[in-house]
């Protein structure tokens, strides 16, 4: 998922702020698109600690057409990006304790850890404990969706 050498890698990944190194995997290029569309890329880039549940592209491309739809409504798009982030580092153990963190977005998201799998709101954690320069990544199969 996430290379250990070159461009976009988790060596190369450390020194930059979140969103500039997500930016370096081609597998999470439409969560950055929806980031910088959203204009939350500042904030996500800023000095604050965070924590980004990031999905992969081809969560995106397993979306319906209903709710691709309903993401091109005004407003849904920052609310799911907001959704997927956390003020705060994320830690192994706190899916081992079943958190449940409070995002930008307002909502909770429940961690898990089921045997050697990681989950957050029963998306399984693909690649995590990514540590950038301001964030902790972990990379998702599923679109979180708020609750409404």
């Amino acid at each position: 998922m996430i290379p250990l050498t070159g461009n976009g890698s988790i060596g190369t990944m450390g020194t930059k702020k979140a969103i500039i190194a997500a930016s370096g995997n081609p597998q999470l290029s439409v969560f950055v698109a929806a980031v910088r569309a959203t204009r939350l890329d500042k904030m996500l880039n800023s000095r604050h600690s965070y924590t980004l549940i990031i999905p992969v592209n081809s969560a995106f491309a397993s979306l319906s057409s209903a709710q691709i739809t309903h993401l091109h409504k005004p407003g849904v798009l920052k609310k799911i990006i907001r959704y997927h982030a956390v003020k705060a580092r994320l830690s192994p153990q706190q899916f081992r304790s079943g958190a449940r963190p409070a995002t930008l977005g307002g909502g909770t998201l429940t961690l898990s850890e089921i045997g050697p799998i990681y989950e957050v709101n029963g998306a399984t954690v693909l690649c995590g404990n990514i540590r950038t320069a301001n964030a902790t990544i972990y990379i998702v199969n599923e679109v979180l969706q708020p609750p409404r």
